[in-house]
């Protein structure tokens, strides 16, 4: 989760944040939709477009998650109880997380699945479904033993992938009786730089195909999400372009996401649309589902999928939301610190609630990743937002903040 479109990269996972993040699931039931909230209008010099798309039946509930990094020096194996426990408080009934590939599978087709059995029972308890993401590969089984890139057997688009179609097996045959309902395949390959090192959009999109068949045959009634790669609006790229043009790497970023979009490898692999719409807030997270969805539906045939916005962010910072970005993107309106960051919160979940393709919504994060507020000396604007600094509905010391009490607003668990 990247915060892209405007500051980072154009079509990569549009978030506050870049920890690594991602998912499983047990069942639950999802909570009724918050009533109307205030959206922000557009910038008046901004040009909106209108799409049309094939969408489903009405949904008349949102499933509400966070986003969990339990890999963060601030959470850890040892408080991830605490921190889904506070998951459950807020109202929200899934979770986003992410796996670790390489303990579960030390050497191949040895697996440990203590860590999977540990997780799963914990969100249990919490009664959380849980969005499971892949993880990385081991060290075994990378390109030149870097995890992130692409794993050794699967890094062409006609590669075998073995190694990847028998541990997604083995955790699915392994996890669904568990409650393991959703899968998600790896995280924003489009920052290549971090995710994808190395590797091609088509070897990506044959990844995600050799991932789905293999979790599919395993358990058919799986949902397999992508990793977070969503296509923008016409509008939010001109705005994007006013504010700076796009680097090369950016060029090459757009590129790839647009690549996916195209191929069928990918497109036809999936069975929940993943969009990281971040912190562009209540105007333009909206088009970006609308735009995804309709570009994907250009690739498969027109089949409807459903979405799931598994990133949505915004610091409580008050000197991070004072950014021109912001002023042009937000028109300013979600400063004051945690007030802000709430009133975001309320504004963003309540427009995407009313998208007819958007079947859940997640929150990042729930723990701040950063121990102080003050923006480091000489970091910039893209480093503090890419480091996810103040997007937790809490601080790094566990206290809860206004945007805790709003998520509980949307979510009926304050009343």
């Amino acid at each position: 989760m990247r915060r892209a479109s405007l500051h980072g990269h154009q079509l990569v996972a549009a978030g506050v944040s870049a920890l690594l993040l991602a998912a499983c699931g047990t069942t639950a039931t999802a909570p009724r939709r918050g009533g109307p909230t205030p959206v922000a209008s557009p910038p008046a010099t901004t040009t909106t477009t209108t799409t049309t798309i094939t969408t489903g039946p009405s949904s008349t509930a949102i499933v509400y998650g966070v986003d969990v990094n339990q890999f963060d020096k601030d959470i850890g194996g040892t408080r991830v109880p605490r921190v889904l426990s506070m998951i459950h408080r807020v109202g929200a009934t899934a979770v986003r997380i992410g796996g670790d590939w390489p303990a579960v599978e030390p050497a191949r087709r040895r697996y440990d699945f203590s860590s999977v059995d540990r997780l799963f029972s914990l969100a249990h308890a919490d009664g959380l479904t849980v969005l499971f993401e892949l993880g990385d590969e081991p060290g075994w089984d990378a390109v030149g033993g870097n995890e992130n890139a692409p794993p050794s057997d699967c890094d062409t688009r006609y590669a075998s992938c073995a190694s990847v179609a028998s541990y997604v097996s083995a955790l699915v045959s392994h996890g669904a009786p568990e409650g393991l309902r959703y899968l998600i395949v790896r995280n924003e390959p489009q920052n290549f730089n971090k995710n994808w090192v190395g590797g091609s959009a088509a070897s990506y999109a044959h990844f995600q195909q050799v991932v789905y068949q293999a979790a599919h045959r395993a358990e058919p009634g799986i949902e397999v999400l992508n990793g977070g790669t969503e296509s923008i609006s016409a509008s939010l790229a001109l705005l994007r372009n006013r504010i700076e043009p796009l680097t090369p790497y950016e060029q090459q970023v757009s590129a790839f996401s647009q690549s996916l979009y195209a191929n069928p490898a990918w497109c036809d692999s999936l069975d929940v649309l993943d969009i990281h719409a971040g912190d562009h807030g209540p105007v333009y997270s909206p088009q970006i589902v609308d735009s995804s969805e309709a570009a994907l539906q250009a690739c498969n045939g027109g089949r409807h999928v459903p979405v799931w916005v598994t990133e949505i962010g915004y610091p409580s910072i008050a000197t991070l939301q004072s950014s021109r970005v912001y002023h042009v993107e937000l028109n300013g309106a979600y400063q004051g610190g945690e007030s802000g960051q709430a009133r975001f919160l309320t504004d963003t979940f309540g427009a995407l609630a009313k998208d007819p393709n958007v079947v859940g919504i997640n929150w990042t994060f729930m723990i701040d990743p950063n121990t102080t507020d003050t923006v480091p000396p000489g970091a910039t604007y893209n480093r503090a937002f890419s480091a996810g600094m103040g997007a937790g509905l809490a601080y790094a010391s566990y206290q809860t903040k206004a945007a805790y009490q709003a998520f509980q607003a949307v979510t009926g668990a304050a009343s």
